[in-house]
């Protein structure tokens, strides 16, 4: 699991800072909110607009798209980098606890020279590291050199996919298992309003666990994949004769008459496709991280998939960003979860969490946050 995240010169980032990921000492949600080593489950990133929110979640979106993206979609690493600082170097520093041992990985980009550093320490060993187009990856006893590495694709990734002595590592694989189970979604991304992950799910696994965890959810509808879907006197047809497209139909429990994806309401799209994800990092250990959490839902559906997680995971987390004050509360997050942005001009951003300004725990910490106490709050005065 992320236990700790430093960000240098990225995007609105310039200076050092440090995301810590590891629970404080508050009580409260202790049985659901943290798993194993002391670690949370996840964090809620809040501020204004265009205070760097997005960016904080960027930082750990890079290291899962560059392990799970595909060769046709290189990772740009001068995009990343802080445009009114001058340092030329942009950082990216991971640590993970995985299997009671600690893992360290750092990702570094110079602009001037347009080299890639990496390098991974096992509980303190060095096992993986890269300078520009070289690589070394020492496993136990025996060593691996390579040469002419891609310039936009992590030597992390070519080590575990390419060799065969990187996955003999019991912790290293766990590590990359993690990761692969990992899932980003970009706030900007539309696809969940075309169902994409959804029918993707379905055509290769079916609707029965997706309509179990709807059931458990209690949220009152269920799903269908097939194509045709009948109930209440209609009848939907997708399709010509001739073809045998099947799609997603929406029944409501209490009134089941069909109705198609592309014409359900926005909410039920971005539940529904968030879905296989979310189930994902329930049932196999990852990261689900996503941006600008609780467009389309009420907030009260917004709380109950947050609660929902923390209750069904052991190993896995989730990162948010979203303006819903109504999740910066301690019936759903702890103070230490709740990591508070603000752009500080020259300065760029920075990060303060919400247990730093020691809330008792039966204080409202929404009522707190809008009254100015915890600061990342926007002023809009009239002119």
């Amino acid at each position: 699991m992320l236990a700790k995240m430093y960000l240098t010169n990225f995007l609105s980032f310039s200076k050092r800072t440090v995301f810590d990921f590891t629970a404080s000492r508050y009580s409260i949600l202790s049985n659901t909110n943290i798993a194993d080593q002391s670690l949370l489950k996840g964090a809620l990133f809040i501020g204004a607009n265009a205070s760097g929110k997005s960016n904080a979640l960027k930082g750990i979106g890079l290291l899962i798209n560059a392990i799970n993206g595909d060769n046709d979609k290189p990772l740009y690493f001068s995009n990343y980098r802080c445009h009114f600082a001058k340092n030329p170097i942009t950082k990216i520093e991971y640590e993970f606890i995985i299997e009671g041992k600690r893992t360290n990985y750092e990702i570094s980009f110079d602009i001037l020279k347009k080299e890639i550093q990496e390098s991974l320490l096992l509980d303190n060993e060095n096992v993986l590291y890269r300078s520009g187009s070289h690589g070394e990856l020492h496993i136990g006893t025996s060593s691996i050199k390579e040469e002419n590495l891609d310039a936009n694709t992590l030597f992390l990734r070519t080590a575990s996919f390419n060799t065969g002595r990187f996955p003999q590592e019991p912790t290293l694989r766990a590590l990359m298992n993690y990761l692969l189970n990992s899932k980003y979604i970009d706030g900007y991304n539309h696809s969940a309003k075309l169902g994409i992950a959804l029918n993707k799910y379905a055509e290769e696994n079916g609707v029965e666990k997706i309509n179990n965890y709807l059931a458990e959810f209690n949220y009152g509808f269920s799903i269908e994949y097939d194509s045709k879907s009948e109930g209440e006197g209609i009848s939907i047809i997708v399709g010509s004769n001739n073809q045998n497209n099947k799609s997603i139909f929406f029944k409501r429990n209490s009134f089941p008459i069909p109705n198609t994806f592309f014409s359900e309401s926005q909410g039920n799209q971005v539940f529904a496709d968030l879905l296989p994800q979310l189930i994902g990092v329930i049932e196999n250990p990852g990261m689900l991280v996503i941006d600008e959490f609780g467009n389309s839902f009420h907030n009260k559906l917004a709380e109950k998939i947050i609660r929902f997680f923390m209750e069904k995971t052991h190993r896995s987390q989730l990162f948010i960003t979203s303006h819903d004050t109504n999740l910066i509360s301690n019936s759903v997050f702890r103070p230490d979860q709740i990591h508070v942005i603000t752009f500080d001009g020259r300065n760029g951003s920075k990060v303060n969490r919400v247990s730093k300004f020691k809330p008792r725990e039966a204080q409202n910490l929404e009522k707190m946050y809008l009254g100015g106490m915890f600061e990342g709050l926007p002023f809009y005065e009239e002119l």
